[in-house]
């Protein structure tokens, strides 16, 4: 079976062939092969007097030229008849016995979706007719899917091409590959185009400058053909849109509204026909934003920063992009507003209430503990007992030592009596022995019970769970801090205590009271440094300002000292200059 392009004209004899109207948005190959079809079927004597088509997409779906109400009405009716079953349908268009015949069936279209086609035969009607029209079917059949052939060799040709492009080891050795292979494409599919030439431009700063060309390693950039190339291209790049030119053809590759590249093809022969400019088309909308964006990724990074500082510039200073001027904007007013409006400058620590004077009460001697009266938070009064140590032990040596103290006197009644001096100045010494030992037990027992310094409440000592625990000679058993007056320590981290001096302010809020904040006054500023959660610091003492609130020691809180004023900028980043400036020095030396 010939193709269309060269079928046969239509015997002497035949009907003259009407031309198939067609809607504008009807696909080039549909209008093509039906077309052809009806000629076919006129050719082979089936007097075939109209054609339709009829698709989902409305695109490929095409009335009956004829403007008879009748044959329109029958072939909506006749399509609703078509099913998987029933793939062929017939009816007559009207009820004389002259009526014309209208056939539909189904076909296949090029993307794979399914069509309904019609025909309207003129009398006379046969059975042999019926069977030739089905069979002229399979030409179409195969007319439309040879556009999809094509198509799926086009595209299957494009991925060969990118695969050659990509397996490249750079930008330039990638971008020569496609223009050499792209050139070979159409010079093979288009024989008018054998003298084809390729040059592709990049665009720099608005002005194209040669990169690469087919069938060439380099160029001389002041050649006239170079100089006669970059004028095309030029041209192309201005009016964003295909130049021909001659023998000369070019195609800007725009990117977000601006020109990023141009192809610039020659063919001595004269001008491309479509199918070449058709495949450069597609061939370059798909290659050149690789090649493109390899080549700026390939770049060092000092032009990355400098064409980023030109595309933002351009941003900000050109016409259009008004999100990136109001970000611009905001961006300038925050940081006006963070270098330029001062704030107070403060250091954080950690605060905690203690009462102004605190006095410890400790273990007189090694025992054991027998009676716990008090628990911190507990008051008290100068005096009070808080405490007793176990002093049974302590009794039965009081005991002895009276015991030996007697026995001694006696020994020094009967010398004396029998006055015998040695023996006198001998239990003279046993009684003074035994007196001052009775005297050191008798101080132990007076100090077993332990009490209270002065009034003030107990901030530590919970000894209540360990009565009968051993307790050696000068254990801190319990703390006292009066109640009536009250001093802030604050724990400053050692990186701000340089910035922490005697007579500043500042401001304090205690977990227990979060919604109120009370002025302090630092007083002064300790050398002791201890570690608190992590983190060593500076004892830092301060008095009340104004009126205290009600307080109990051992109350922790946040404070907050004044050391001056600063921008927002300072403020928030200081801890972290501060933390790389260590960091770098630490590094470099």
């Amino acid at each position: 079976m010939s193709t269309p392009a060269a079928r046969s004209p239509p015997p002497d004899d035949a009907e003259p062939v009407e031309q198939v109207v067609v809607p504008a948005a009807a696909p080039t190959v549909l209008v093509q092969a039906l077309d052809a079809w009806r000629q076919r079927l006129n050719a082979a004597g089936i007097p075939c007097r109209a054609v339709a088509f009829h698709s989902d997409e409305e695109s490929w779906s095409q009335a009956f030229a004829s403007e008879e109400k009748v044959l329109n009405d029958s072939w909506v009716l006749l399509r609703t008849r078509i099913t998987p079953e029933n793939p062929v349908a017939l009816a007559r268009v009207g009820v004389a016995a002259s009526a014309d015949m209208l056939m539909a069936t189904t076909v296949q279209l090029p993307g794979g979706q399914s069509g309904i086609v019609g025909a309207c035969l003129s009398p006379p009607h046969s059975e042999k007719a019926i069977q030739l029209l089905l069979l002229s079917l399979g030409w179409l059949q195969l007319t439309l899917s040879a556009q999809a052939i094509a198509q799926n060799v086009h595209a299957g040709r494009l991925l060969e091409l990118i695969g050659h492009v990509g397996s490249q080891s750079d930008a330039r050795a990638a971008a020569q590959e496609w223009v050499n292979r792209t050139a070979a494409w159409v010079r093979a599919g288009a024989p008018a185009s054998s003298g084809l030439g390729l040059t592709l431009f990049e665009m720099r700063r608005d002005r194209p400058h040669w990169w690469v060309a087919s069938d060439t390693a380099w160029a001389e950039k002041a050649s006239a053909a170079v100089q006669e190339a970059t004028e095309v291209a030029t041209r192309a790049s201005v009016e964003m849109q295909e130049v021909t030119q001659g023998t000369w053809w070019a195609l800007p590759i725009l990117d977000d509204g601006q020109p990023v590249a141009v192809l610039v093809a020659r063919n001595e022969a004269g001008p491309l026909v479509p199918e070449a400019l058709a495949t450069l088309r597609a061939s370059a909308g798909l290659a050149e934003p690789l090649l493109r964006h390899w080549r700026e990724a390939g770049r060092s990074l000092p032009r990355h920063l400098l064409e980023a500082t030109r595309e933002t510039w351009h941003k900000l200073w050109g016409p259009g992009h008004l999100t990136w001027k109001f970000a611009a904007i905001g961006l300038v007013a925050v940081s006006g507003v963070l270098l330029l409006w001062p704030v107070p400058d403060r250091v954080t620590a950690n605060v905690v209430i203690e009462g102004r004077v605190r006095q410890v009460v400790t273990a007189p001697f090694e025992g054991f503990i027998a009676q716990v009266l008090v628990r911190p938070g507990d008051r008290v009064t100068k005096g009070q007992v808080l405490a007793k140590l176990d002093d049974r032990e302590l009794k039965l040596e009081q005991g002895r030592y009276r015991s030996e103290r007697d026995q001694a006197a006696g020994k020094q009644r009967q010398a004396m009596s029998e006055r015998d001096a040695p023996a006198v100045a001998l239990a003279s010494a046993e009684v003074q022995q035994a007196e001052a030992q009775l005297a050191l037990v008798e101080s132990k027992l007076a100090r077993a019970a332990l009490t209270a310094p002065m009034d003030g409440m107990i901030v530590t000592g919970d000894w209540v769970q360990q009565i009968g625990g051993p307790v050696e000679t000068g254990k801190e058993m319990f703390e006292l801090a009066t109640t009536d007056d009250y001093r802030v320590v604050l724990h400053v981290p050692d990186r701000s205590i340089t910035l922490v001096h005697a007579g500043q302010t500042g401001a304090l809020r205690l977990t227990g009271q979060p919604q109120q904040s009370h002025a302090f006054k630092v007083s002064t500023v300790t050398a002791t440094a201890t570690m608190q959660d992590g983190t060593n610091g500076f004892r830092v003492e301060a008095a009340w300002e104004g009126q205290a609130p009600p307080l109990s020691p051992g109350m922790q809180g946040v404070g907050k000292i004044t050391v001056g004023t600063a921008n927002l900028f300072t403020v928030w980043t200081r801890s972290s200059i501060d933390w790389l400036r260590l960091k770098l020095w630490g590094w470099w030396w």
